[in-house]
């Protein structure tokens, strides 16, 4: 995580030159010291003064290793997918116009005092809706972000969402805490292990298989511009010549690139749905379909494909949504940062 980044669209950066550890109260316990029948209350599986810490040293963290490109001090304090989009943004920094490589380093942060923490009694994760501000953010952009415990008691951030619009309602239970759903849920007639799904279908189908349980939103346009213009960077006179398309997460992608975190974390809300954050997969493929004709990958491409002038080139995506999925009608999206994390 560092400076704002145009996240909602992939961009065809093969074809341009680029364009704390602390300790966690318990759950639910039943010390059988309560009259009656009577049971504790639960405890959630960190309190909100460590979860404040937590993420204001995930901040100071964060701010340190971007100005040093420290992927090792970066990954005392991230995982999961936003790890992997930010090695992938260290390896590729080199690649950066100046002016961009300048706002990267300076310091951002997340409002902790002002920031909302959802903090339930069981599993291993918890959810933050937190103002941030710095380089390229405007006032009142919030990021959703999701912390989870890692080994030595060791909460990490493992995904950020920058939200556009407004996060629904979450549901309190026992004791006031948010109550997590399965990933093998089914909201509705949504699955919420199909959502990855169904943002691929954007980006392969223009939306129009299994992205049809998207609502319509910004997010939603902005990846199924990058399906409609995928072709924009052929040239008339090269029609024919060259084609490029989006696949899904498949078999076909090397091992290095294939989901590493098909992560899924959701919240009941109040309305009877769930607000999620997941992790989707896609690679856009350009390749030539001539005789005689070949791909030149773009600067950043060219630091994974070391071939000058392949038949083809395959960039792999790895993209943080943010959605909520409503007990009735179709799903409406928060939110999805975009990094491209390898080719081949």
């Amino acid at each position: 995580m560092g400076t704002k980044k145009t996240a909602i669209s992939t961009a065809a950066a093969g074809l341009t030159a680029l364009l704390l550890a602390t300790g966690c109260s318990g759950g639910s316990d039943d010390d059988g010291e309560g009259a009656g029948d009577e049971r504790a209350q639960p405890r959630p599986v960190i309190s909100e003064g460590q979860a404040r810490k937590v993420l204001e040293r995930y901040v100071e963290t964060n701010n340190a290793a971007n100005a040093a490109l420290d992927r090792k001090a970066l990954g005392e304090v991230e995982g999961g997918a936003l790890y992997q989009q930010s090695q992938a943004q260290y390896r590729q920094f080199p690649t950066y116009e100046k002016k961009y490589q300048s706002l990267y380093k300076k310091p951002f942060r997340y409002r902790a005092d002002e920031a909302r923490y959802y903090l339930p009694a069981r599993g291993d994760w918890y959810m933050v809706d937190a103002p941030v501000e710095g380089p390229g953010y405007d006032e009142g952009d919030r990021s959703l972000l999701v912390f989870q415990r890692a080994g030595g008691g060791t909460w990490k951030n493992v995904a950020s969402v920058g939200i556009q619009g407004r996060i629904p309602e979450v549901a309190r239970g026992d004791g006031g805490l948010p109550t997590v759903l399965p990933a093998d849920t089914e909201v509705g007639a949504t699955a919420l292990d199909g959502l990855d799904d169904a943002v691929n279908d954007l980006y392969v189908s223009g939306g129009k298989k299994d992205g049809k349980v998207l609502a319509d939103s910004e997010v939603r346009r902005n990846m199924v511009k990058d399906h409609s213009t995928r072709r924009d960077w052929i040239r008339p006179e090269h029609d024919g010549y060259f084609e490029t398309e989006f696949e899904s997460e498949n078999r076909k992608w090397d091992d290095a690139y294939k989901p590493a975190f098909p992560d899924v974390y959701a919240l009941r809300t109040a309305d009877g749905g769930a607000l999620t954050v997941f992790n989707s997969y896609d690679a856009r493929v350009d390749f030539a379909i001539r005789p005689g004709f070949h791909i030149i990958p773009g600067d950043a491409t060219s630091l994974y494909v070391k071939e000058k002038e392949p038949l083809g080139v395959r960039e792999y995506y790895a993209v943080q949504n943010a959605a909520h999925v409503p007990d009735k009608g179709k799903v409406q999206q928060l939110g999805g940062e975009v990094e491209m994390i390898g080719a081949s």
